[in-house]
C-alpha cells in the first residue's frame, strides 16, 4: 500500500447537568450533510473524515468510522484506533474500556465480536490471536493482564532497531471474543482511576489494548501474515484550575499533561515537517509506543473527543487544531509478511523498477571525474576476481584429478597388498609342504599355476588403473583447453551480454568455485584424518607384534616352570628320604639350596608369567582399536569417494551449462553486430541532439546566472532594510505584548462573566420551581441571563480571534536577523523590569490602602456598637414604661442576661479597641482624602454599605443595573417569605418555623396574627400563641435583625465588559 493518511474522526458528546446547572451554552456546530465542524459565532470551520454530532449512537458511530478498518487486519496491515481529547469529553465511553451493556458497547468490545466473526467465516485459513493489555501511568508501563502483583508487573520498552519490543509483557490467546473480553475487563478493573471536580471517574493513565492475528492458508505456509490492532484509550489533557487537582491527583495531571505535550508536538512536526524533519518520539514513552502509529507502518484511525459547552472552549479548539495537524500525517503501512518472503519480493519488485530506469534513460547522464575513476577500479577488479575465479577453478579441477587417481592408486595399492599376503602365506605352506613330501609334484604343480594366475590377475589390474589414470589425465587436459579457450572470448561474452547477464554467469561460476572449494577442503580433512588414523594403525600394530612375541615367550616359562616344579618335587622327595634316614651328607645340604633356588625361580617366572597376561590383554585392547580404526578409516575413505564423485559431477554439470552459455554466446555476437550497426546510426542521431541540447543547456545557465545575481541584490536590499526596521521591530513587540495581556485580561473577565451566569441560571432554576414568584422577575432574569451569554460568546469570539495559540507558534518568524532578535530581547527586558517595578509599587499601595481600610473598619466596628447600646438603652426605657410586670416574667430574665452578655461584649471591644487602633496608625498611609463615616440614626435595619460609584472608574451606569438591584431585592424579601409563610388551600397563612417563633422572621408575628393549628411550629416552644406577646416587640427580635444586617454581602454591581 502506498501513502496513507491518517483519518480522523470527531465526536461531539452532549452536555451533562454539570454544564446545564452552570447555564454553558452549545459552541459548536456541525454542517448537514458535510463532515465539517464550525465553531459558533466565529469564522472558524474545521473539515475531517468524519463528524458525528452528540444524538449519533454508539452503534452509527462504529459502523460509519471503525468497521471498514477491520477487514485491513485480514490483508496484515497493522491497524491503530486511539481516542484524544481533554478529561471528561468521552474518550472511554467511546472506545469501550470499561465493557458494559450490549447497546452502549464501545470500538473495542464491537471489533472484537467483528474480528471472531470473520475468523469463523473463514474456514480455509488457520488463525492465532493473541491479546495484550498495558497502560502508562506516572511515565511506567503496567502489564494489565499479569498475575503478579502491582508493583511487579512494570514492562520495559525496548528497540531492536526496526521495530519497537515491550520486554515481559503477557499476550494470551484467546479463542472467542469471550475470552478476548475477558481479558478486557480484567484489566480494566486494574487501570489507575481517580475523581475530579470535572468527571467522577476519570482516567489517569493511558491504556493500550492489542490483538495480535497471525493467519495463513492451511495447505500455504507462504502466504503467512501478522497484524496488530492497537486500540489506545488516552487520559484527557486537564487543567488544574478547572479539576481542582491536589496531591497525588495533580502529579498524575502533570504527568499526563507532559505526555499529551510531547504526543501534540510528534502530530505538529509530523504535519508541518519535511521528509528530514526531526520529530521527537523519544520525548516521552507515550509517543514511542505510538511510533508505527503515527507516520509508521499501520492505518490509523484519531478519535477526537470535544466537548460542545463555551465553558471549554479553549480545550475544544486545541483539540481540534491538534487533529487538524494529525490529518497531514502520512503513515505507509505495509503487508506484514515473513521477513524473507518480503525481502525477496522487495527486490524483485526493485529490480523491475531498475530495469525500466535503464530503459527509460537514452540519454547518457555525465558522471563526475572521481566516479568515473572508481568505475573504472571497480571494473579492473572485477576482472581480477572473475581471473582468479578461473584459475581457482582450474586448480579445483586439477585436484579432482588428482583426488582421483590418488584414489585409484591406493585402491589398486591396498589390492596389491592384499593379493601379496594371501601369496606370501601360500608360497610359503606350499614350501612347508614341499619340505615334508617332496613326492607330490602334481599337487605342488596346480598350487604354483594357482599362484602364477593371481599374479597375472595384479598385472592386469595395474594395466586397468593406468588406462583410468590416463583417460582422467586426457579429461582434464580438455577441460583445460576449453578454459584457455574461453578467455579471449569472455572480453567478447562482457561486450555483448547485458549486465544482467553477465551477472547471472558469473554469479553462477563464483558459486560453483566456492562449492567446489568447499569440497576439496573437505576432502583435505578427510586425508589428513586418514593419514592420522594410519599412523595410528601402524603404531599399533607395531605393538601388536611386540606381543606377539611375548606369547611365545610365555609358552617357553610355562613349559621351563612345569620342569622346574617337577624337578623340585623329586629334590624335595629326596630331602625327606635323607632326613629319614638322619643323614647330614654334604649332598642333603645341596639338595636343599638347589631347591631354595628352584622355588625362586618359580616365583620369577609366575611374576613374568602375570606381566605377560597384562601385555596379552593390552594386545587384545589395541586389536579392538585397531579394528575401529580401520571402520572409521573405511567410512571415511567412502565419504571420500562420495565427495570426490560429487565434484566430478558438479564440474561436468558445470562445463556443460558453460558450453551452453557458448552457444548462447555464438547467438548474441551476431546479434551485436546488428545493434552496433544501430548504434552507430542511433549516435549520429545522438551527436547532432546533443549539440542541439548543449546550446539551451548554456541559454539556462546563462538565465540562471542572471537570476542569481539578481537573488544576491535582493538578499542585499533586504538585509540593509533590516537594519532600518528596528522601530518596527519595537512596535510589533509591543503590540503583541499588549495583544497577549489583553487576552489574559479578556480570559479572566470570562471566567468571571461564566461565574455570575452559573450563579444566575441557579437562581433562575429556583423562580422556575417556585409557583409563588412573579412571571415578570423570570423574565427579567432571563433577559440578564441571554445578555451574560451575549457579553461570554463575545468575548469569546475575540479571544478565538486572537489565536493566541497559533501565534505562540509563528510569533517569532518575523525576527530574521541577529540584530533583530537582540532588540527584541532588550525591549522584553526592558519590559519586564518596568512591569516588575510597577508590581512592587501596587503592592506597596495595596498594603497601605489594607491598613487604612482596616482601621476604617475597626472604627465603623466601634460606631455600630455604640449604635447597638443607644438602640438597647431605647428599647429598654420603652419596655420599662409599659409593661413593667411584663419584665419580670420567666422572659424578662432571660433578656436581661441577654442584655449582661452583651455589655460584656461591649467592654471587651471597648478595651480591644483602641489597641488595634494604634497597631494600624503605626503603618505609615500614603496621603489621601479624609472619609468621614456619619452616625445612622435609622430605626430601621435595611441599611446597606454602597460602593462609591463615581470614585470606580471601571463602573459605567446602565439601565439594567437598577432593574438588577429592585429583582436582588426582591429575591431577598421573597426569599424569607418563601422560608417563613405557606397558604393553605382555604387561604389561611401558616408558618414553618423551626424555633420559638420569637423574632419577625416568623410569618405569622410579622402579619400580627398569632400561630394556628396549621402551622408547622412546635406548640410547646411556640411564643405567638398568646395575643399578650402580639405587639410586643422582643429584645430577641431587634437583635437578631441587627446580627443580620451585620453579616450580609455589599451586592456586587454588574458591568459591561466593553
Amino acid at each position: 500500500m502506498t501513502e496513507d493518511a491518517v483519518k480522523v474522526a470527531v465526536r461531539i458528546r452532549p452536555l451533562i447537568k454539570s454544564e446545564h446547572e452552570r447555564g454553558c451554552q452549545t459552541c459548536l456546530d456541525v454542517v448537514p450533510g458535510e463532515p465539517q465542524i464550525v465553531v459558533c459565532n466565529t469564522a472558524k470551520a474545521f473539515t475531517f473524515n468524519y463528524v458525528f454530532s452528540p444524538n449519533v449512537t454508539q452503534e452509527e458511530f462504529y459502523n460509519t468510522a471503525v468497521k471498514n478498518m477491520v477487514e485491513n487486519i485480514f490483508q496484515g496491515y497493522n491497524v491503530t484506533i486511539l481516542a484524544y481529547g481533554q478529561t471528561g469529553s468521552g474518550k472511554t465511553h467511546s472506545m469501550g474500556t470499561n465493557y458494559i451493556e450490549e447497546e452502549d458497547m464501545g470500538i473495542i468490545p464491537r471489533s472484537v465480536n467483528d474480528i471472531f466473526d470473520i475468523i469463523s467465516s473463514k474456514e480455509d485459513w488457520s488463525f492465532k490471536v493473541t491479546v495484550s493489555f498495558m497502560e502508562l501511568y506516572q511515565e511506567q508501563l503496567y502489564d494489565l493482564l499479569t498475575d503478579k502483583q502491582r508493583n511487579q508487573s512494570i514492562v520495559e520498552i525496548r528497540d531492536d532497531g526496526k521495530n519497537i519490543k515491550i520486554a515481559g509483557l503477557v499476550a494470551k490467546e484467546v479463542k472467542t471474543a469471550t475470552e478476548a473480553l475477558n481479558c478486557l475487563t480484567q484489566g480494566s478493573l486494574g487501570r489507575a482511576t481517580g475523581a475530579t471536580a470535572m468527571n467522577a471517574q476519570s482516567s489517569r493513565s493511558h491504556a493500550i489494548y492489542t490483538l495480535c492475528v497471525y493467519q495463513h492458508k492451511k495447505n500455504d505456509l507462504n502466504t503467512a501474515t501478522t497484524a496488530k490492532f492497537h486500540l489506545v484509550d488516552l487520559a484527557g489533557s486537564e487543567r488544574s484550575k478547572k479539576t481542582q487537582a491536589t496531591g497525588e491527583r495533580f502529579k498524575e495531571g502533570v504527568n499526563i499533561n507532559r505526555g499529551l505535550l510531547a504526543l501534540g508536538n510528534v502530530i505538529s512536526q509530523l504535519g508541518e515537517g519535511g521528509p528530514a524533519a526531526y520529530v521527537g518520539y523519544r520525548d516521552s514513552k507515550l509517543t514511542r509506543l505510538l511510533q508505527d502509529s503515527l507516520g509508521g507502518n499501520s492505518i490509523t484511525l484519531m478519535i477526537a473527543c470535544v466537548s460542545p459547552a463555551d465553558y471549554n472552549l479553549d480545550e475544544t479548539l486545541s483539540t481540534l487544531r491538534y487533529a487538524d495537524r494529525a490529518c497531514k500525517i502520512k503513515n505507509k503501512p505495509v503487508v506484514n509478511q515473513d521477513p524473507q518472503i518480503a525481502e525477496i519480493n522487495r527486490l524483485n519488485k526493485l529490480v523491475q523498477e531498475l530495469k525500466l530506469a535503464l530503459v527509460d534513460n537514452e540519454i547518457k547522464v555525465s558522471c563526475p571525474l572521481e566516479h568515473q575513476e572508481l568505475h573504472t577500479k571497480n571494473q579492473c577488479l572485477q576482472k581480477k576476481i572473475r581471473d582468479l575465479t578461473e584459475k581457482l577453478n582450474s586448480n579445483l579441477i586439477e585436484a579432482v584429478v588428482m583426488y582421483e587417481r590418488a584414489e585409484l592408486a591406493e585402491q589398486a595399492r591396498e589390492k596389491i597388498q592384499t593379493d601379496m599376503i594371501k601369496i606370501l602365506e601360500e608360497s610359503k605352506k606350499l614350501l612347508d609342504d614341499f619340505d615334508k613330501d617332496p613326492n607330490k609334484h602334481n599337487e605342488h604343480r596346480s598350487r604354483l599355476e594357482a599362484l602364477y594366475l593371481k599374479i597375472l590377475d595384479i598385472q592386469n589390474d595395474q594395466k586397468k588403473t593406468s588406462e583410468e589414470l590416463i583417460k582422467i589425465s586426457s579429461d582434464n587436459a580438455n577441460t583445460f583447453t576449453i578454459n584457455s579457450e574461453d578467455d579471449p572470448e569472455q572480453t567478447c561474452m562482457d561486450e555483448v551480454c547485458s549486465p544482467d547477464s553477465l551477472d547471472d554467469f558469473h554469479e553462477k561460476q563464483e558459486e560453483h568455485t566456492l562449492l567446489q572449494a568447499k569440497r576439496n577442503d573437505e576432502v583435505q580433512n578427510i586425508n589428513k584424518e586418514l593419514a592420522i588414523k594410519e599412523s595410528l594403525i601402524h603404531q599399533l600394530l607395531k605393538s601388536s607384534s611386540l606381543t606377539i612375541d611375548y606369547s611365545k615367550e610365555i609358552q617357553e616359562m610355562e613349559q621351563e616352570i612345569k620342569t622346574l616344579q617337577i624337578e623340585k618335587e623329586e629334590l624335595l622327595q629326596a630331602l625327606q628320604n635323607v632326613q629319614a634316614n638322619n643323614a647330614k651328607s654334604k649332598l642333603a645340604e645341596n639338595r636343599r639350596k638347589k631347591v631354595q633356588e628352584l622355588e625362586k625361580k618359580i616365583t620369577e617366572l609366575r611374576r613374568k608369567i602375570s606381566e605377560q597376561d597384562r601385555i596379552v590383554k593390552t594386545k587384545e585392547k589395541q586389536d579392538q582399536q585397531i579394528r575401529n580404526l580401520s571402520n572409521e578409516m573405511h567410512v571415511l575413505k567412502q565419504t571420500r569417494i562420495k565427495l570426490i564423485r560429487q565434484m566430478r559431477n558438479e564440474s561436468d554439470r558445470f562445463t556443460k551449462w558453460k558450453e551452453s552459455k557458448e552457444k548462447e554466446l555464438n547467438r548474441l555476437k551476431n546479434q551485436n553486430r546488428k545493434q552496433m550497426n544501430e548504434v552507430t546510426r542511433l549516435k549520429l542521431w545522438h551527436s547532432k541532439q546533443e549539440t542541439v541540447f548543449k546550446r539551451k543547456m548554456e541559454e539556462a545557465f546563462a538565465v540562471n546566472k542572471r537570476l542569481k545575481e539578481a537573488l544576491d541584490l535582493q538578499k542585499r536590499v533586504r538585509k540593509e532594510k533590516m537594519n532600518t526596521n528596528t522601530d518596527k521591530i519595537q512596535n510589533w513587540l509591543t503590540q503583541e505584548i499588549e495583544i497577549s495581556v489583553s487576552t489574559i485580561d479578556a480570559e479572566y473577565s470570562l471566567e468571571k462573566l461564566m461565574q455570575d451566569r452559573a450563579s444566575l441560571a441557579c437562581m433562575l432554576e429556583k423562580f422556575q420551581n417556585d409557583d409563588d414568584v412573579n412571571g415578570t422577575k423570570i423574565a427579567e432574569l432571563t433577559e440578564f441571563l441571554d445578555l451574560r451569554n451575549t457579553q461570554i460568546t463575545d468575548l469569546q469570539q475575540k479571544i478565538v480571534e486572537s489565536d493566541q495559540e497559533s501565534r505562540a507558534h509563528t510569533r517569532w518568524q518575523k525576527v530574521h536577523t541577529m540584530e533583530g532578535a537582540k532588540i527584541a530581547l532588550e525591549l522584553l527586558f526592558k519590559h519586564v523590569t518596568e512591569s516588575r517595578r510597577k508590581q512592587c509599587v501596587k503592592e506597596y499601595e495595596y498594603n497601605e490602602l489594607q491598613g487604612k481600610y482596616e482601621l476604617l473598619q475597626a472604627r465603623l466596628n466601634e460606631y455600630r456598637v455604640k449604635e447597638k447600646e443607644r438602640r438597647m438603652s431605647k428599647q429598654l426605657a420603652l419596655n420599662d414604661t409599659h409593661n413593667i410586670k411584663e419584665y419580670e416574667s420567666e422572659d424578662n430574665s432571660k433578656l436581661k442576661e441577654k442584655l449582661e452578655f452583651y455589655k460584656q461584649k461591649c467592654e471587651e471591644l471597648e478595651h480591644t479597641l483602641p489597641r488595634k487602633i494604634q497597631n494600624k496608625e503605626n503603618v505609615k498611609p500614603k496621603a489621601i482624602k479624609d472619609v468621614q463615616v456619619e452616625d445612622i440614626h435609622s430605626e430601621t435595619d435595611d441599611s446597606t454599605i454602597e460602593d462609591d460609584v463615581e470614585k470606580d472608574p471601571d463602573w459605567t451606569r446602565t439601565p439594567l443595573y437598577n432593574r438588577i438591584r429592585s429583582l436582588l431585592d426582591t429575591t431577598k424579601s421573597s426569599s424569607l417569605d418563601r422560608n417563613s409563610l405557606k397558604r393553605t388551600s382555604d387561604g389561611d397563612a401558616k408558618c414553618n418555623c423551626k424555633t420559638s417563633c420569637a423574632t419577625r422572621i416568623c410569618r405569622c408575628r410579622k402579619n400580627k396574627i398569632i400561630c394556628g393549628s396549621n402551622c408547622k411550629c412546635v406548640e410547646d416552644q411556640c411564643q405567638n400563641r398568646d395575643k399578650k406577646n402580639l405587639n410586643r416587640t422582643l429584645f430577641m427580635d431587634q437583635s437578631k435583625e441587627d446580627e443580620k444586617a451585620e453579616n450580609d454581602e455589599f451586592l456586587k454591581k454588574p458591568r459591561l465588559v466593553e
